[in-house]
């Protein structure tokens, strides 16, 4: 009995051991394992609605962030290196890398960790108004304009919404991206978005639109236009006005 016991227990400790293989972390364990480091890496809380750009204006305000970075996000001397207006270097953030460092800060860089002081959603908020500064959403009517464009190329994929459920979607693996995804798009760069529109992805049938035409809707996306289709993805999982703010057209998007 003790024998067939002993048997019966071999596949448990199995299971729970992973037979005797140690887990590996590759470069510095301690590093990895560290309590800002495990924060930084799993504690991202992705929101539970799409940020508000004129909402993170507030928390810009009540936080005091224009006294290093000015109103306009060009960094004041002697206070901060980073110019938050420039157009190139934003386009290269990722919306959760800007909220790891803006929740838990970052060794080695004087800025404060507004875990403590702003909620999640504010410090979303504040995110995509920081981006604003470089790259401002499009306006209400810049976006109508954008909707027959993108109706006629890419809806067809997509979904018109941008939910990745167009009609040809069900046939197609993987599956066309939705772009309210916030873990997806969150974790991409505004140049990693241009490259996929404007070179497209092989492997997931998305073709490229670099310099290509839309006769019926007198459109070439050539580079300024598909850094505006770029502000238009964006657009899907942020709000660039309040609820119940009058539409208005801010100042037309930066382009390279």
């Amino acid at each position: 009995m003790k024998i067939k016991a002993l048997l019966l227990l071999i596949p448990l400790v199995c299971l729970v051991t992973g037979c005797s293989q140690q887990l590996s972390l590759q470069g510095s364990e301690a590093g990895l394992a560290g309590r800002t480091a495990t924060e930084s890496a799993s504690a991202v809380i992705f929101p539970d609605d799409d940020p508000i750009i004129p909402d993170g204006k507030k928390v810009w305000s009540r936080l005091h962030c224009a006294e290093c970075h000015s109103d306009t996000g060009a960094p004041v001397a002697g206070k901060c290196q980073v110019d938050l207006s420039d157009t190139r270097y934003m386009a290269k953030q990722k919306p959760l890398d800007q909220y790891v460092f803006l929740t838990y800060g970052k060794e080695g860089v004087n800025h404060p960790k507004l875990k403590d002081s702003a909620s999640r959603r504010e410090i979303w908020d504040l995110v995509f108004y920081t981006r604003s500064l470089a790259i401002p959403p499009l306006a209400q009517a810049e976006v109508d304009q954008i909707d027959a464009v993108f109706g006629s190329n890419c809806a067809v994929c997509h979904g018109k919404r941008g939910h990745g459920d167009g009609p040809l979607a069900h046939n197609m693996e993987p599956v066309p991206a939705n772009f309210h995804q916030y873990s997806r798009f969150y974790d991409r760069t505004d140049d990693l978005l241009y490259d996929h529109i404007a070179n497209g992805i092989n492997w997931a049938g998305m073709p490229n639109f670099l310099n290509k035409k839309d006769s019926a809707k007198n459109v070439t996306f050539d580079q300024a236009y598909i850094r505006k289709l770029v502000a238009y993805v964006r657009h899907f999982h942020s709000q660039a006005l309040a609820p119940g703010q009058e539409t208005t057209a801010p100042a037309p998007a930066k382009t390279q």
